[in-house]
């Protein structure tokens, strides 16, 4: 299985004169229901070259699959990638997993397009997930 994960070391984003938005909290405590998603839009103004997303999922002690993230860009706020074509660009990041347990993972989003859907999914075809997501802009 295909993982994305970008680094990015503040040394460098210091050197090329960085900066950060303060995190919004997208989702506090929601229930994602089996093989279902909800999703966060964000718009990215011209001065900013990321969308940064931080998901926090707790799993139930009996599912089997976790939480997937996806970003599909848009031109215009309205029509975005599809989620196919977004998994075979690898757009997307699989939080790890294990049964009852909560997992964190932050992925930065190249600003590509003016808009960006963040697809929170749960794999999982027959537990709920408690998610929480912040974002941010980074310059």
């Amino acid at each position: 299985m295909y993982k994305k994960c970008c680094h990015v070391s503040w040394v460098v984003i210091n050197r090329i004169g960085g900066a950060r938005t303060e995190a919004k909290k997208a989702l506090n405590q929601a229930q994602v229901a089996p093989s279902q998603s909800v999703t966060i839009d964000v718009e990215i103004p011209n001065e900013w070259s990321a969308a940064v997303i931080s998901v926090k999922a707790t799993y139930h002690q009996s599912a089997t699959q976790g939480i997937r993230v996806l970003w599909l860009y848009s031109p215009d706020g309205t029509n975005f990638d599809s989620e196919e074509d977004a998994v075979a660009q690898g757009n997307y990041y699989d939080l790890s997993f294990a049964a009852g347990a909560t997992r964190q993972a932050t992925v930065l989003i190249a600003a590509l397009a003016p808009y960006v859907r963040v697809v929170v999914r749960n794999m999982d075809t027959a537990y709920a997930a408690t998610v929480d997501a912040w974002w941010w802009l980074l310059r």
